[in-house]
C-alpha cells in the first residue's frame, strides 16, 4: 500500500536562490521571505489530516519541514536522497557566469542534463535514480497513511512528480513549482493523479 495522499512541497526562498545562483548541495538557509513562504505554506495545508512529513537534510528544506511540521504536530523524517543535484563546480555561480566560463558544457547540459555531467556533480540520471529509491523507502515508511508531505528541491520534486504520475522523467521541466508551493497528489491504485490547484498557475522555478 502507498499514502493515499502526497504533498510536494518546495522549501521557501534563500539569498542565493533570489540572486539566481546555481545552489545545488550548498547548504544556504532560508531567508525572510523564505521563512514567510514556509508559515503560509503551513497554513494553507492547515484542512490536511498529514501523519508524515519526509525532508531533504539540507538546512533549507529542513527549516521548511519543521515549520510544517510544528503546525500540524507532525514528524519530519530526514533523508539525504531528496537532496537538490549536485551542480559541482557550477554551484554559487549564476546562469550569466557559467555561460561565460563553460559555454559549450552548458548547451551539452541544456540539451541532455541525463547524460551530461558537471565537472565534480550529478546527471540528472543519478538524481533520478536516487529520487526513486527515496520513494520506495518513504512509501515502505507510509504504507496506509492517509497523507505524506515530501519537503525538498525543485529538481527532485519535478523527477518525483514524474515517476508517480507515470510520466518520463525527460519531461520534468513540464512542472513548474516555486518556493513554498506544492503539488497534491492523489491514489488511484498505485499511481497517482494531480490534484487541481484552487491557485491556478504554480509560479515560478
Amino acid at each position: 500500500m502507498t499514502p493515499d495522499k502526497v504533498i510536494l512541497l518546495r522549501h521557501g526562498e534563500t539569498d542565493w536562490n533570489q540572486e539566481r545562483r546555481f545552489q545545488g548541495q550548498s547548504d544556504r538557509g532560508l531567508n525572510e521571505d523564505g521563512e514567510g513562504q514556509a508559515r503560509e505554506a503551513a497554513a494553507l495545508l492547515a484542512g490536511e489530516n498529514i501523519d508524515l512529513i519526509f525532508s531533504s537534510d539540507l538546512i533549507r528544506a529542513r527549516g521548511t519541514a519543521a515549520v510544517i511540521g510544528g503546525l500540524h504536530h507532525a514528524p519530519v523524517i530526514i533523508d539525504s536522497s531528496l537532496r537538490e543535484m549536485n551542480f559541482g563546480d557550477w554551484e554559487g555561480l549564476t546562469f550569466a557566469e557559467i555561460k561565460a566560463r563553460d559555454p559549450e558544457l552548458l548547451n551539452k547540459w541544456l540539451e541532455n542534463s541525463f547524460e551530461t555531467r558537471i565537472p565534480g556533480g550529478e546527471t540528472a540520471a543519478e538524481v533520478n535514480n536516487r529520487v526513486v529509491k527515496a520513494w520506495a523507502n518513504i512509501s515502505a515508511a507510509a504504507a496506509e497513511r492517509d497523507t505524506v508531505v515530501i519537503v525538498a528541491h525543485g529538481g527532485p520534486l519535478r523527477l518525483l512528480l514524474c515517476y508517480l504520475t507515470g510520466m518520463n522523467p525527460s519531461r520534468h521541466w513540464d512542472f513548474i513549482i516555486g518556493h513554498g508551493e506544492s503539488v497534491v497528489l492523489i491514489n488511484n491504485g498505485g499511481t497517482y493523479s494531480i490534484q487541481p490547484s484552487e491557485k491556478g498557475d504554480r509560479g515560478d522555478a
